[in-house]
């Protein structure tokens, strides 16, 4: 399952393409099976970024456990949410009639997290930072989450071929699962 550099570039800008919403970013990523697999190197590139997204995030009742058992949880938490998804979505695809068109789906929704992160850690470094009138920080941190989930809507309705509605429900199942794994990792932090 080796990646190639150009393999990574390629298929980043293409995940910067459907960000700026243009369908044709699909046409660069490798949609294959071996794709949508190597496509999981997209969430290992970001683990670090992600990592200091949630160390900003911790309970303040994380302080006084051993960074050994924080690190285990969140990475544990960090897997489960990279794989619950797509597993899901398998079975959705095949419900939807789109089992072709999974492959691609995994591909476009894994490497869109780079984007994603790209985006949301600097916005949420720059909120936590305190510089920022009141409210606008919130009002900054929110509309670049409702970026973010019109993103995702647009990678799940142009790689699947689905309808507005369906796309919305799939980024509502991606937010909902998000949710519970988080929530999960934080009950074993406190």
């Amino acid at each position: 399952m080796a990646i190639t550099a150009g393999e990574i570039i390629r298929s980043v800008h293409a995940a910067y393409r459907l960000a700026r919403f243009d369908p044709g970013g699909m046409a660069e990523l490798d949609r294959s099976r071996a794709g949508a697999l190597r496509s999981f190197w997209g969430p290992v590139l970001i683990l670090p970024f992600y990592a200091i997204l949630m160390a900003l995030r911790l309970p303040e009742s994380a302080d006084d456990l051993p960074l050994w058992q924080i690190v285990t949880v969140e990475g544990i938490g960090y897997t489960i949410s990279v794989v619950l998804y797509p597993l899901l979505m398998h079975h959705v695809c095949g419900s939807l009639k789109r089992d072709a068109l999974y492959p691609g789906f995994v591909s476009a929704y894994n490497w869109s997290a780079v984007i994603q992160i790209a985006v949301y850690l600097p916005v949420s470094l720059v909120s936590l930072a305190g510089d920022l009138p009141d409210g606008v920080a919130g009002a900054l941190v929110f509309g670049v989450t409702m970026a973010m989930l019109t993103y995702q809507w647009f990678v799940a309705r142009t790689a699947l071929q689905v309808g507005g509605f369906a796309a919305a429900a799939m980024v509502l199942l991606d937010l909902f699962l998000a949710a519970l794994v988080g929530d999960m990792t934080d009950s074993l932090l406190n």
